[in-house]
């Protein structure tokens, strides 16, 4: 599967998927509502606003885990048998759950080593001189590392619904795959930032030619939930795309291995 196929199958089978759209503006609108009041900037330095928003940043993360399980399992099933029925979203939101909260823990202990060495080498290249060269190079080199990073690390989640797999096998699995495939992961990852940006621009330039002459607190819940239609709908786009792709990936790969294996025998 080329590129241009998996984004295109992406945004076919999203509307297939609108259900599971549906579920996520829920969730996003309600965060996106919720955190109006508390982003106000009175009362930012709040102490009590800054628990609440700690609470409430916790309790979204740990719902944001259950439906992310619900929606690739939903995905799976659209793309391997075309039929994805809203009634296994919560078997599936548990049967994951676990697992992806357990990749996204090493996934944060792994950015955290990553930042303390991105801060090391900094510092290092910092101290041949504080200058514009030098902060252009760092910036340039903790750029390209992020982007590198974020392209091996995609795959994971997606190896772990697909082929139901334990953490750290999905882990190995999905690096694996991204290793071997890495430039095609990375344009099909640069395309879809591509779209969604400019689909996030167009729809913001729309939505501020709307709410010129609403007043501010209109506007402000407005523009949450147009937000949240965005990000629900791009992000299903994005599980859609990467699931086919990777999946698509293994299938070629087992395909080889079975040629492989055939000539060997022979």
């Amino acid at each position: 599967m080329g590129v241009l196929e998996a984004v295109k199958k992406g945004f076919g089978q999203t509307v297939k998927l609108m259900n599971v759209v549906l579920v996520f503006f829920i969730f996003n609108t309600v965060i996106g509502l919720f955190s109006l009041p508390l982003a106000n900037p009175e009362r930012v330095r709040n102490p009590g606003v800054i628990v609440v928003s700690l609470i409430s940043s916790i309790l979204f993360f740990l719902i944001f885990i259950f439906l992310q399980g619900g929606a690739l399992g939903l995905v799976k099933d659209q793309i391997k048998t075309a039929a994805a029925g809203m009634a296994q979203f919560i078997a599936y939101g548990k049967k994951f759950y676990r697992r992806i909260l357990g990749l996204l823990l090493l996934y944060v202990l792994i950015a955290a080593g990553i930042v303390l060495l991105f801060s090391l080498v900094s510092a290092g290249i910092l101290l041949l001189g504080d200058n514009i060269l030098t902060r252009s190079l760092v910036a340039a080199i903790v750029t390209a590392a992020a982007v590198g990073v974020i392209t091996l690390l995609i795959y994971p989640v997606y190896a772990l619904v697909a082929e139901d797999m334990g953490v750290l096998l999905a882990f190995k699995k999905g690096i694996d795959v991204a290793k071997s495939n890495f430039w095609k992961t990375l344009r099909l990852f640069l395309v879809m930032v591509i779209i969604s940006l400019l689909i996030s621009v167009i729809i913001g330039f729309i939505l501020g030619l709307v709410s010129v002459p609403l007043p501010a607190g209109i506007s402000k819940v407005l523009l949450a939930i147009v937000n949240a239609a965005v990000q629900s709908y791009i992000s299903i786009v994005m599980m859609v795309a990467f699931m086919a792709f990777y999946m698509s990936l293994i299938e070629g790969k087992g395909h080889e291995e079975s040629i492989q294996q055939a000539d060997t025998g022979q």
